[in-house]
């Protein structure tokens, strides 16, 4: 059956929808839209974004209780309604094709195999959460621990949808020989490692970030590659103990990826080691041209965004790997 709406093609691309819907969510918490669309699932009452300042202005009058931290005062600009806006549309979006790829891979789970439709199931799920804690992320005022749990969650949905798209392919018409890995438990282990210290370095990175703590060594030559100009700084303050977990550990996990590298001889999974390996490097340069051309309070929106974007595509690179691993395993074990 190679037609695409019967193929595993439909969970790849649902992938690429769910890394649009993560660079939407990034620019909105970067271009601080966070709650420019105070209520859920309408926004200021409507379902448009194009909400002036006098109706802004009013909705806060009727829905004091949804006043957030900026203040009954603070007005949104129509781009940041509209990040807000296009961020929920395409949640809603990919909402209704999820819908339709879970009823093709029930309808196709005796040929596809019942543990790739209990995959898609837990697919189904995540996206389920994930709109939850958008919900849950607005309601309290974008605290820093919901953000990073919302980052969190988006991760698992587009790995459990790369989950699905490589069972679904190896059980309706077999993994290509160049994308299956030898077993080896002791690589499994090495990649599932790296893979979740990586992914701790993106939350803790969520974390800094949202709770404006990016700052915290200062800005310019004195806040990189030292803090504060200094090699070890006072870590009596919260943001700057934050700062320097969160340098110290990119380095520690640098050097995990590098020592991870030489273990390796898989050629799928060096290439995939390589590419995280070139995302993670160059995203310590970028966090560091992040503070150098920052000015005080003023930091450059779009490099925090690539930023974020870079991290995930690192963690995304070892995701995939470790699934390829799982899902050649399986079928040496099904075999």
């Amino acid at each position: 059956m190679a037609v695409w709406h019967r193929s595993h093609l439909i969970p790849f691309g649902l992938a690429v929808i769910a890394f649009l819907i993560i660079t939407t969510g990034g620019w909105t918490r970067i271009s601080d839209a966070g709650e420019s669309c105070p209520d859920w699932p309408k926004c200021f009452g409507t379902w448009g974004f194009d909400i002036s300042e006098e109706e802004q202005a009013e909705w806060w009058e009727e829905n004091p209780d949804e006043i957030d931290s900026r203040g009954a005062q603070h007005r949104y600009t129509t781009d940041q309604i509209f990040t807000e806006w296009a961020h929920r549309g395409l949640v809603g979006i990919i909402g209704i094709l999820v819908i339709y790829s879970h009823y093709t891979a029930w309808s196709l789970r005796k040929e596809i195999g019942e543990r790739t439709y209990r995959i898609h199931y837990v697919a189904t799920v995540f996206l389920i959460l994930q709109a939850v804690l958008g919900y849950i992320t607005v309601d309290l005022d974008n605290a820093p621990w919901t953000v990073s749990l919302h980052l969190f969650m988006a991760l698992m949905f587009t790995t459990s949808l790369l989950a699905v798209g490589l069972f679904w392919w190896r059980d309706q018409s077999g993994l290509p020989d160049n994308l299956k890995v030898k077993e080896n438990n002791n690589v499994i282990n090495i990649v599932s490692i790296t893979m979740l210290l990586v992914l701790a370095q993106l939350l803790l990175g969520a974390y800094l970030s949202t709770s404006y703590h990016r700052g915290a060594c200062g800005v310019g030559t004195e806040g990189w590659p030292l803090c504060s100009s200094k090699i070890i700084p006072s870590l009596s303050e919260f943001g700057v103990m934050l700062q320097m977990s969160h340098r110290i550990s990119a380095l520690l996990v640098g050097g995990l990826l590098i020592w991870a590298r030489t273990k390796i001889d898989d050629d799928i999974i060096v290439k995939a080691f390589n590419l995280a390996l070139l995302f993670f490097g160059f995203n310590v340069a970028l966090g560091g041209v992040y503070i150098l051309s920052a000015n005080e309070g003023d930091f450059p929106e779009w490099i925090s965004l690539l930023h974020l974007l870079i991290g995930v595509l690192t963690f995304l690179s070892l995701a995939g790997a470790y699934l390829m691993c799982i899902v050649s395993k399986r079928e040496i074990t099904d075999g």
